[in-house]
């Protein structure tokens, strides 16, 4: 038996055998090594003992108890020693053990004893319940997919699947990739998909081929999984409906490999695997040529449909695997977002790509918002890799375009367009783009820029919320204004030149202005990412809120950093801050005011909702 050197694990282990002995009345049974080395866990088992329990059977089941070399620190483990075979009962692995906790179970190292009288007490009671049948039924259809990955027979990392897990069943497409093998709804998403994600190349080295998705009324338990083609073929009749209808026309297409994906809603939502149907071969044909089950007795143009079916879904046997989920519910939620449907339906427009916008545009996709155009027509440089999700390899390139294709690559299920251009030239060659948007996010710094947008926007009479983004000097604050249908426009809370009326911090004898490089007309602040994330994410999220209708007035946030981080610099809190946030003069706050409204004078096109 191995012998851990720790003082620590020798203590707690015997402590838990003079409980043992205590509750037994006599000393425990101590595994021998062979039996330890046939519990097949992650950490080394280097100790147990095997204890009789009286289930109320004729005789009594021997549980083991499992103490790991990084007991008390890691928990213990328990195995069944009389059991039926593999998956006949739920929460029992193959070896034996026996699955008592989640995986982020927390244990008390202190109370070893505790732990595993716990534990001990947690598997007795399994086993009783698995004795009496009640629980077996439903915890092998609610962790469906658990069971599923024991059973199958294989494990092709390459298949994925951006389908629906929806009512109801349907015909499906299979993208045939060298690196991938991609399960879609129909050609056009998964050509768009494979080119964003691998580019256009990927297209002319990939093979179309038609396949099923069978919803099913409820996960199958193990005993259900297909395991020859004409299994699933029972599945088929069982669904009803067109499935069968479905099922034969793609047999009657004759692919070479057959991909049928099963899907259920267990307890904890829709799962899928899939099942692939070979074309049945010939065992005494060489290199696995035409297959005579298949066509014997018949030439293959003159094999009637019905023969075809059923020597096809026959005997032959299946490959049972589980595609890796990448639809867009699944990345933004794993399927339990509410928000993911509305806004991979929504539309955004972010002007400037800079180290605000670019990281803004991230995170809305991230978020889940299904199409973005971004316009910027500068040039990534080296002084911008810094602060800007886009690193060295983009330098020299395009900002929009650049960003457009890393968001492609990252994620394949949305639409990114690029527009290099500037927002006045936006605004007149693309207004009907900019129309149909659910959102624009501005952050250009611009104010000739964002002027001419926001009386645009007026004119159109506010049709979509339009968030507008910015930073105080050395992101000692950001700001996020919300322009909507009520309240007042972007003019109403800025100068004639565009400055904002309100600043939470001010720089005495310009220790705040931007510093200039070497060469002439160069300005920039030196602050880094970390500081910049925490005004990126205030205007992501006021975007976010844009989009989910939350926002029924013009409103204005601010990020305020803590004071610390920009008193030594120089900077103090303004006059106009302290009035109205004089409970957060400590800074690190988020905090919301109304965004001004009562003059419209100021604005000069006379469209402002008041």
């Amino acid at each position: 038996m191995p012998e851990p050197a720790s003082p620590r694990w020798r203590a707690a282990v015997d402590q838990v055998r003079s409980r043992l002995a205590e509750i037994l009345g006599v000393e425990p049974t101590p595994l021998e090594p062979r039996a330890l080395a046939s519990y097949h866990h992650r950490f080394r088992i280097a100790s147990g003992w095997r204890l009789p329990v009286d289930f109320g059977e004729r005789e009594p089941r021997r549980i083991d108890v499992l103490i790991p070399a990084g007991f008390p620190s890691s928990r213990p483990q328990f195995g069944l020693v009389e059991r039926p075979p593999f998956l006949t009962w739920p929460h029992i692995e193959r070896d034996g053990s026996l699955c008592l906790l989640a995986n982020l179970s927390e244990i008390d190292p202190d109370d070893p004893v505790g732990v595993v009288e716990r534990l001990l007490g947690k598997s007795c009671a399994l086993v009783e319940n698995l004795l009496d049948g009640a629980i077996i039924e439903r915890d092998f259809r609610d962790e469906f997919l658990t069971y599923w990955r024991y059973d199958r027979n294989a494990a092709d990392g390459r298949l994925t699947s951006i389908l629906r897990l929806e009512r109801p069943s349907r015909e499906i497409v299979v993208w045939q990739a060298s690196n991938i093998r991609l399960l879609g709804e129909t050609e056009a998403q998964g050509a768009e998909w494979l080119r964003n994600r691998y580019g256009p190349e990927a297209l002319h080295r990939s093979r179309l081929e038609r396949g099923l998705l069978i919803w099913l009324d409820s996960p199958p338990l193990p005993a259900e999984y297909p395991r020859t083609a004409r299994d699933v073929l029972g599945l088929a009749d069982r669904c009803g409906g067109d499935v069968p209808r479905l099922l034969a026309g793609l047999v009657s297409e004759r692919q070479d490999n057959l991909v049928v994906a099963l899907a259920a809603e267990g307890r904890f939502g829709p799962g899928i695997v899939s099942v692939a149907i070979p074309t049945p071969r010939d065992p005494r044909r060489s290199r696995g040529r035409s297959a005579a089950p298949l066509f014997d007795g018949f030439r293959s143009s003159r094999l009637p449909d019905g023969v075809l079916t059923r020597r096809y879904l026959g005997t032959t046997r299946v490959v049972r695997d589980e595609p890796k989920r990448a639809d867009a519910a699944w990345i933004h939620g794993r399927g339990h977002d509410p928000r993911t449907e509305r806004l991979m339906v929504s539309t955004v427009t972010v002007l400037g790509c800079g180290s605000v916008g670019a990281p803004v545009a991230v995170a809305l996709a991230q978020s889940g918002v299904g199409r973005l155009n971004l316009v910027d027509p500068d040039e990534l440089s080296w002084a911008n890799v810094g602060r800007h999700p886009l690193g060295a390899a983009s330098v020299r390139s395009n900002k929009a375009e650049a960003l457009a294709a890393k968001l492609c690559v990252d994620y394949p299920h949305g639409r990114f367009e690029a527009f290099p251009i500037s927002a006045q030239e936006m605004l007149a060659a693309h207004e009907d783009r900019l129309i149909e948007n659910d959102l624009i996010v501005s952050c250009m710094g611009d104010w000739r820029g964002e002027s001419r947008l926001n009386d645009w926007h007026c004119r159109r009479g506010r049709p979509m919320p339009i968030v507008y983004g910015w930073t105080e000097a050395h992101a000692a604050a950001g700001h996020a204004v919300a322009i909507v249908g009520e309240g007042g426009c972007l003019r109403c809370g800025l100068g004639r030149t565009g400055a904002p009326e309100f600043q939470a911090v001010v720089w005495p004898n310009d220790t705040g202005a931007s510093l200039e490089e070497p060469a002439c007309g160069a300005h920039y602040q030196p602050y880094g990412s970390i500081e910049l994330g925490f005004v990126t994410s205030l205007v992501g999220q006021l975007a976010l809120d844009g989009l989910l209708g939350k926002i029924r007035r013009s409103s204005h946030r601010i990020y305020a950093a803590r004071i610390s981080s920009f008193a030594e610099l120089g900077g103090r809190w303004s006059a106009e801050w302290v009035r109205e946030f004089p409970t957060r003069v400590d800074g690190g706050a988020v905090v919301e005011r109304a965004w001004p409204s009562e003059r419209a004078e100021s604005c000069g096109t006379g469209a402002c909702s008041v």
